[in-house]
């Protein structure tokens, strides 16, 4: 009866990895040199913060500058590349902005809806007793004002409706911010923002601001 060979996984045991130190003093008895990690630049992942971009960038920049001799193919490859990270940090850069002006403003935004919905109440308690154009303009004004604090873009440096010293305001932040409500306004009135904020719900106010 002919003997049953063993096979190397059961007479050596489970193949393992070697060691880190293991690999390189296999290279220094072998006396050739590690070889080199094959450039994997034009099929890897894109990264996903903008400093892994700003540097991958600068890498592949360096490689097409030193290695001149590069084919076509894979020289246009790594330029498409490039430019694909260049774009990619900008959308990264413009994200991480949005999310630092959202933390960084909304304690601000939170008291200065406080502040219009004491207004308005006035307004409107007054619009009550006797109703005139000009209370009824500053309650639509103040309507206006609500859906800035609650709508305002975060992609956009907040700019305040009541500053500490509003003689400091530059006239382009005013101009800026005069363009934000006349948007605001148009919005309100074709309905892609309330026209009365307050009777919007919580859960919805999410799915208004990402479409707008």
């Amino acid at each position: 009866m002919p003997k049953l060979e063993r096979n190397s996984e059961q007479q050596d045991g489970p193949q393992r990895k070697p060691l880190p130190y293991e690999v390189n003093a296999r290279y220094k008895r072998k006396g050739g040199k590690k070889p080199k990690r094959t450039n994997t630049y034009s099929t890897e992942k894109l990264p996903t913060s903008v400093n892994a971009c700003k540097k991958q960038a600068r890498d592949i920049n360096r490689l097409l500058k030193k290695n001149t001799n590069l084919p076509s193919t894979k020289k246009v490859e790594f330029e498409r590349r490039v430019k694909a990270l260049e774009i990619l940090r900008g959308q990264l850069k413009g994200e991480r902005s949005t999310k630092a002006n959202a933390s960084r403003y909304h304690g601000v935004k939170f008291f200065e809806r406080k502040k219009v919905l004491r207004k308005l109440l006035q307004a409107e308690k007054q619009q009550q007793k006797e109703e005139t154009s000009e209370i009824g303009q500053a309650v639509q004004e103040l309507l206006v004002n609500l859906n800035y604090t609650t709508y305002y873009p975060d992609e956009i440096k907040y700019i305040s409706l009541y500053p500490a010293d509003p003689s400091k305001t530059p006239p382009n932040v005013l101009e800026k911010q005069s363009k934000i409500k006349q948007a605001i306004q148009v919005a309100m009135d074709n309905d892609s923002l309330p026209k009365d904020p307050r009777l919007v719900e919580a859960q919805d106010r999410k799915a208004i601001r990402k479409n707008n």
